[in-house]
């Protein structure tokens, strides 16, 4: 038998009895303590945390999940349904994909997708998972969390709307764009173009990019264009201009130009091919559309904090963000992640601590003293025993490159909104339903009416077109929508004012990127001064065929009159020859009377070429400038048929009488006979050159001419004098 233990051995093990119990107690309200500070940090977290396996069965969810899903936890537990059961059909092989590509590298992934709640409404959930394998690399469970990004889905969809409504306007414009923009050196340098742009010229506009203006059109250089695009990128001034000619190896034709500026020391400059109105065949390309990723793959820390600021715990992310701060044990927040030495001024989890509520901030993200993106920062209180804040924990988002999408977007929109606000024609954007989508605010400059009384209204415009035009413009408008390519029409509308007013409407179909019809973009130009012109052209025309019909008439009764004088006149000659011998027997009296026959005969032959001399200086000085200058307007084609026609005639009448001009003003040109007529009327050098539309510098140029040819250049003779003297 064993010796039976003493009093004092019996002692000794009940107190170690005691003391193993004490440390086993103490152990169990620390365990307690513990699980209580994670449960609580689960539900402060913004997310929903989980446990689960590879066919998307649940084992474990925090009790946020039934506010995320409408879904209570134990019905997922039930194994009646999984995850995978509320995952919108067409995301599922997408988030399958990114699982089995985790498995292949670091085992944890990303991946975002609908989910449909319980009310049958659309939730978009970022899943942040990690994959746990056992030793035999086989799938053991995945835990993670869900964040609902409902809210950022839907920001990011309006401001991809925005854009895409601002862009479609530029890019569907039928009128080319430009794009320019000033330089620090002074250089105007070419920085992009519409579809338009490309189709009006013929040439793909990439290649001009950041080419000067010089060396992208050189034939320019010879037009005042370089100049005044600068003076509107720089001053911001605008500019416009009817016609400009340019001609080079890839690009020939007349455009009408308009230019402003878009931004400091940026410009866009709008033009038409005023050639070729009338190609409605010619279809606008489209360009591809490019949209930037707004979000990057955003990884996300947490922190935990005492009271007093101290880090406590943070977690992987964390640790990767500031590698360079490392280690964080007994640093304050302020410290270890801004680098300073007190509490920044603006700090949410000192708000939490003080308010017992959560709070939220966007902080930079600094490393070694510099900024180098920024922060979506929570602050969640931690409750103690009391309900008074004992700590915090910080749930951090990287959103630096959200930040930067968001802001690129709000520049890109409001880069399209400029050009389309500013655009000096009427510009309109038409659903499919007829409504006005956009209507720029250039619509009261030609009508009267703003933008919003049109897309408030949208017959507005059939109701100010001039009734004699209405049939005819609501034709066009019902055809319009099932018509494939541009329209051009023009009509008469009547401004809020009460004037009337021609308008030039241009319009065709618009398409999504999906190539939906999604309606039509219209440009309606102001053409009243334009069309005022063709009707005083016209009656102009009119009255001038007038004058030459009838001084064509005059010509060749006086062409005809000369010739039946010369005609008389021979027969007169033939007859004195007859008579040769009877006046050899004439008395003095009647050689007398002979001779002054002949003197008067000559002075009959001296005035028929005065006579012939006159009308052909006429019909030059005064007929042909004139027909110079109508021949470089733009006629249609009947009218440069009349104008070949009269041009044709005068030089069939006046041709017989070239022969015998022998007047020093034959040798003038018809700008200079021009000019001689002016200067004999009595105008000075500046009323010549408004007259002709001429500089000043030009008319004394064909003043030295005129003296030149006359042989009285470095005399003090008058020039008006010495012409006057020369006119018949």
């Amino acid at each position: 038998m064993g010796t039976k233990p003493t009093y004092e051995e019996y002692s000794q093990r009940i107190k170690a009895l005691e003391k193993e119990s004490a440390r086993r107690m103490q152990l169990e309200k620390t365990l307690k303590e513990s699980e209580e500070k994670y449960k609580l940090l689960i539900k402060n977290l913004p997310c929903v945390v989980y446990k689960g396996f590879k066919d998307f069965s649940v084992e474990f969810f925090d009790n946020k999940i039934e506010l995320f899903s409408g879904y209570s936890a134990d019905e997922f537990y039930s194994k009646k349904m999984k995850w995978v059961d509320i995952i919108v059909k067409e995301d599922i092989q997408a988030a399958k994909t990114v699982f089995v590509r985790a498995l292949k590298t670091d085992r944890a992934y990303v991946r975002e997708y609908r989910t449909r709640t319980k009310s049958g409404d659309i939730r978009w959930i970022q899943e942040r998972g990690q994959i746990i394998c056992d030793d035999k690399d086989q799938i053991e469970y995945v835990s993670g969390v869900f964040f609902d990004i409902t809210a950022h889905k839907l920001a990011e969809a309006t401001l991809r709307e925005s854009e895409e409504k601002f862009r479609n306007i530029v890019e569907s414009s039928p009128m080319g764009i430009h794009m320019y923009k000033l330089e620090p050196d002074g250089r105007l340098t070419f920085s992009g173009a519409n579809p338009a742009a490309d189709a009006i010229l013929g040439v793909d506009n990439k290649q001009f990019v950041g080419q000067t203006i010089e060396q992208a059109f050189p034939s320019l250089m010879a037009t005042e264009v370089p100049e005044q695009y600068w003076r509107v990128c720089a001053l911001g001034e605008t500019w416009q201009t009817e016609q400009i000619e340019y001609q080079d190896k890839q690009i020939k034709g007349a455009y009408e130009v308009y230019a402003f500026q878009t931004a400091a020391g940026i410009m866009a400059a709008m033009f038409l091919d005023i050639t070729h109105r009338k190609r409605t065949e010619e279809k606008l390309k489209k360009n591809e559309r490019f949209l930037q990723n707004i979000f990057d793959a955003i990884q996300d820390g947490i922190s935990v904090l005492d009271k007093e600021l101290n880090i406590l715990q943070i977690n992987n992310t964390m640790e990767k963000w500031y590698a360079h701060a490392m280690p964080f044990k007994g640093k304050k927040c302020y410290e270890f992640y801004h680098g300073r030495t007190k509490r920044c001024q603006v700090c949410p989890s000192v708000r939490a601590l003080e308010t017992g509520t959560l709070q939220m901030d966007i902080v930079p993200l600094v490393e070694s003293g510099q900024s180098k993106g920024w922060l979506e920062l929570y602050s969640f209180p931690l409750l103690d025993a009391d309900g008074k804040p004992g700590g915090i924990v910080e749930y951090v988002r990287n959103i630096t490159e959200r930040m930067k999408a968001e802001q690129a977007l709000r520049e890109s929109e409001q880069r399209f909104r400029t050009v389309a606000d500013f655009t000096y024609d009427w510009e309109s954007w038409i659903a499919p339903d007829g409504g006005y989508v956009y209507v720029s605010p250039s619509c009261e400059r030609i009508s009267g009416y703003q933008s919003q009384e049109f897309i408030h209204n949208s017959e507005l415009l059939e109701k100010i077109v001039h009734p004699e035009d209405r049939d005819f413009v609501c034709k066009h408008i019902l055809e319009e929508m099932e018509r494939h390519d541009v329209s051009m029409i023009e009509f008469r509308i009547i401004t809020r004012s009460g004037k009337e007013r021609w308008v030039a409407h241009i319009c065709q179909p618009v398409y999504d990127d999906d190539g939906n019809f999604i309606g039509r973009r219209a440009s309606n130009r102001d053409i009243t001064e334009k069309k005022r012109g063709e009707t005083a052209l016209r009656k102009a025309h009119d009255e001038l065929e007038k004058r030459v019909e009838e001084r064509t008439a005059a010509l060749v009764k006086t062409n005809k009159e000369l010739k039946a004088e010369i005609a008389n006149r021979k027969k007169a000659e033939k007859a004195l020859k007859r008579r040769g011998l009877e006046l050899e027997m004439k008395t003095v009296s009647l050689e007398e009377a002979n001779t002054a026959l002949k003197v008067l005969l000559r002075r009959r032959e001296e005035d028929k070429i005065e006579l012939e001399e006159k009308v052909l200086l006429n019909v030059r000085e005064l007929v042909s400038p004139y027909l110079e200058k109508l021949k470089i307007k733009r006629l249609d084609e009947k009218q440069k048929a009349y104008l070949d026609i009269i041009e044709s005639n005068l030089n069939d009448i006046v041709s017989p009488f070239v022969r015998s001009l022998s007047s020093k003003l034959i040798k003038l040109s018809p700008t200079e006979l021009q000019v001689t007529n002016l200067i004999k009327q009595g105008n000075t050098t500046k009323e010549i050159a408004d007259i002709m539309n001429l500089a000043t510098s030009t008319i004394d140029f064909h003043r030295n001419n005129i003296r030149k040819k006359f042989g009285i250049k470095n005399k003090k003779t008058n020039l008006r004098t010495y012409l006057s003297s020369l006119s018949p």
